[in-house]
């Protein structure tokens, strides 16, 4: 090849890579994909966009994508629209989305990084919609069970990924919206959304900060959780928020005060082996009752010394019951 042709295209490649990048916020230059149309919607072969008076739309991926970045903005005609909203994450499917429009899913997906202007996505993008119905047996997987890497970009106004946490955290009441196996819970952070860990694949063992106030309904059931410490200014768990850890072989509830809901610790297995144990550190635990929170034929609650009359009842879901020393 004469060395011509390979500068003419190296300029050509260098300018379809510029192309792709642009000045958008003041603050810096943003990501900026400038997609074709394929199908009546605008892709760039990953992921599927639409556009809404002056902003952008993601409303879809390619087949068995395993890694997303979410642009800053679409360019389309010489305009930068930028993506506020995240309607569907999962496999785009045009005759679904022209129908009903709801989210799918994509069992594939590994890593996701929010892009900096995204504000906004529907209730169901990441979960399902049948949070009743868990326990009897619907099947209610996270739409993206293998998610490992999870990271917002920099400067997005809403949600952060504060100290490389690998989670969404929604900035303004510092909850934690979603989570993956390599979650590390920041300080700072007050509330486990509701199913943020929910079917969550890989996930064996997490801490907590001092400064969790809130476990959210469902928000590690059907996880794989091996032990459990719950810190001392926790004080509230809410629904089925360990329904189904059936990997969960020790649980030390440290807190000072705490209001425990239904079936918080349903369907735990492992719980009726020989060497598991539940360990309260406080008689101040409020529960609808024991039986509502724990299955029968648990193995042992270790409890403060002196304080047996506060678990009168707790007898009924475990076959021992042992003061602590102190």
């Amino acid at each position: 090849m004469k060395l011509g042709v390979k500068l003419l295209i190296g300029v050509i490649l260098c300018a379809v890579a510029s192309a792709c990048m642009s000045k958008f916020d003041k603050g810096g230059s943003a990501y900026v994909v400038r997609p074709y149309i394929k199908d009546g919607y605008y892709t760039d072969g990953t992921l599927y966009f639409e556009i809404d008076k002056t902003e952008a739309i993601l409303i879809g991926t390619a087949e068995k994508v395993r890694e997303i970045v979410i642009p800053d903005a679409v360019g389309i005609n010489e305009v930068d629209y930028p993506l506020t909203k995240i309607q569907n994450l999962g496999v785009f499917d045009k005759e679904e989305y022209e129908t009903t429009k709801r989210p799918n899913g994509n069992d594939v997906l590994t890593s996701l990084v929010i892009g900096g202007n995204v504000k906004s996505w529907g209730e169901t993008v990441f979960f399902t919609d049948y949070y009743e119905t868990y326990s009897d047996g619907e099947d209610l997987a996270r739409r993206f069970p293998r998610l490992e890497n999870i990271y917002v970009k920099a400067g997005n106004p809403v949600y952060d990924s504060r100290n490389n946490c690998n989670a969404i955290i929604k900035s303004e009441n510092r909850e934690l919206y979603l989570g993956g196996k390599n979650t590390v819970v920041p300080e700072g952070v007050e509330k486990i959304g509701a199913s943020a860990f929910r079917d969550c694949e890989g996930l064996k063992s997490i801490s907590f900060p001092k400064t969790l106030d809130v476990i959210g309904a469902y928000a590690f059931s059907g996880s794989h959780l091996q032990t459990l410490t719950l810190p001392e200014n926790l004080a509230y768990v809410g629904q089925e928020a360990f329904y189904g850890c059936d990997s969960l072989l020790t649980i030390s509830l440290y807190c000072s005060s705490v209001v425990i809901e239904q079936k918080a610790f349903k369907k735990c297995a492992l719980l009726k082996e020989p060497d598991s144990e539940v360990r309260c550190y406080t008689p101040y635990i409020s529960v609808p009752s024991p039986s509502k929170v724990f299955d029968e034929g648990y193995n042992c609650l270790m409890i403060p010394k002196g304080q047996r009359s506060s678990f009168n009842g707790w007898e009924k879901c475990f076959l021992t019951i042992k003061e602590m020393e102190e």
